[in-house]
């Protein structure tokens, strides 16, 4: 019996150092298997970066977690299964990445082959694609799904500018067709250009002749390219001299009521420039050309600028009544506002039109009112008679009902000599001022200031 126990007893010391030394083994292994799984995980994320699907990536990740290899005192035989997972799972990553590329390419291909058709059916239409050869070049490089999935989003790019382009070039050519089979366009234009500039006293410049030509050639069945080219040429050159004789006309109007503020104001020199204003306007009215109108532009802004000059100069010490008072001369259609001989402010303005003229005198105001509505007292059928008109200020400054008040209906270039004798727009006795100089007017007048008005 002492035998068998002596056996035994050696057979459990023979276990236990077996155990030990695979014990052993499996540390050494499981810092092998530490490896391989980093390796693993770094060459799964590399080809996600690189344009293996989302979905791919994520079933290998799974696979790579389901292998346990933190155990480091596993048995060597359970290591060397896990060390052949994880090679199983570098083998399928290659595999599915080269699965990816084969994919990817064939996608590629075929959209750059549906490029390539639309490209040579649509050549009359397109300036310049980008050439075939160079774009299979491209395809035929790239080596990572990412690369030719970038590819084919270019190439879809390509292709949605190639129809923009084509659609465009399409349009144009439609619209040359139907200026060919009805001539509404260029020549349209020319006819209303042509009008504004007999209104206006302009030459017409080449735009009658251009448009006789292309209406000729147009006749006969011909597209008319080079003859459109020509009258599309002097058109810019006609709407160019329209847009000065504008710039002029309104410098024109500026010039005017400065002229008219010094001139009621009486400052020094203001006759000179109403006379060197007034000798101005037959040399604007003959202006037929762009140098004329130039030197009637540079003679007004001389003027513009030594009328301001005398304004500047001389604001204060005017001779009127003393505090507020509002000055209206009915020849020169302009109101000043003094503050003890100091002028404030000043407008043109728009009074009694003929039969109805504004009443000349010393006047207070004596009723203000913000909104107001005009009613007529003439009824329909009246030369007199006008519609309900709703204003934002009125000042009363005689009985009878006349006011200082804005008028909505006028446009401020309106305003200023002449307009009194304009219908509808001049008004039945009252003094018609521009909105904005109202909006300040009204807060700035008590009741009881003096409006000294003058033929």
């Amino acid at each position: 019996m002492r035998r068998i126990r002596l056996a035994w007893g050696g057979l459990g010391a023979l276990v236990v150092v077996a155990l030990a030394a695979d014990l052993s083994l499996g540390y050494v292994q499981s810092h092998t298997l530490s490896g391989q799984l980093s390796s693993t995980k770094l060459l799964v994320s590399r080809d996600a970066s690189l344009g293996l699907s989302t979905r791919e990536a994520n079933q290998l990740q799974d696979r790579i977690r389901a292998i346990d290899v933190s155990s480091w005192w596993d048995p060597a035989f359970l290591a060397q299964g896990q060390s052949q997972a994880l090679g199983k799972v570098r083998a399928e990553a290659g595999h599915l990445f080269r699965l990816a590329l084969e994919r990817d390419r064939a996608a590629a291909h075929a959209t750059l082959a549906a490029y390539l058709r639309y490209v040579s059916s649509n050549s009359a239409w397109l300036a310049d694609p980008p050439g075939s050869q160079k774009l299979t070049s491209e395809l035929n490089s790239a080596s990572t799904p990412g690369a030719l999935l970038a590819l084919e989003a270019q190439l879809d790019l390509n292709m949605q500018q190639a129809r923009a382009a084509v659609r465009s070039a399409q349009a144009k050519a439609a619209a040359s067709v139907t200026l060919a089979q009805a001539p509404g366009g260029l020549l349209q234009q020319a006819s209303e250009l042509e009008a504004i500039a007999s209104a206006d006293n302009l030459s017409s410049l080449g735009v009658p002749a251009a448009a006789a030509a292309l209406r000729a050639v147009l006749a006969t069945g011909a597209t008319g390219a080079s003859q459109s080219a020509a009258l599309t040429t002097n058109l810019t050159s006609l709407r160019a001299e329209i847009g000065l004789n504008d710039q002029v006309a309104s410098l024109d109007h500026s010039v005017m009521d400065l002229v008219d503020q010094a001139a009621a104001e009486q400052t020094p020199g203001s006759s000179g420039y109403l006379s060197q204003y007034q000798s101005e306007q037959p040399a604007f009215t003959a202006a037929q050309t762009a140098t004329q109108l130039v030197a009637v532009q540079a003679a007004l802004n001389t003027l513009q600028s030594a009328a301001q000059l005398s304004l500047s100069a001389d604001s204060c010490g005017h001779t009127s009544l003393p505090g507020k008072s509002i000055y209206i001369s009915l020849s020169l259609q302009e109101m000043v506002f003094y503050d003890n001989g100091c002028a404030v402010n000043a407008t043109p303005v728009t009074t009694g039109r003929p039969l109805l003229r504004t009443p000349t005198g010393t006047f207070h105001i004596f009723d203000k009112q913000s909104p107001y509505v005009f009613i007529s007292p003439w009824p329909p059928g009246s030369p007199f008679w006008y519609p309900t008109s709703p204003v934002n200020w009125v000042m009363e400054f005689d009985q009878g009902g006349y006011y200082i008040h804005d008028a909505p209906w006028e446009p401020t270039a309106q305003y200023g000599p002449g307009s009194e004798n304009e219908i509808p727009a001049a008004s039945h006795g009252c003094v018609q001022t521009p909105g904005a100089v109202m909006a300040w007017a009204y807060p700035w007048t008590p009741m009881g200031t003096p409006v000294v008005i003058t033929s």
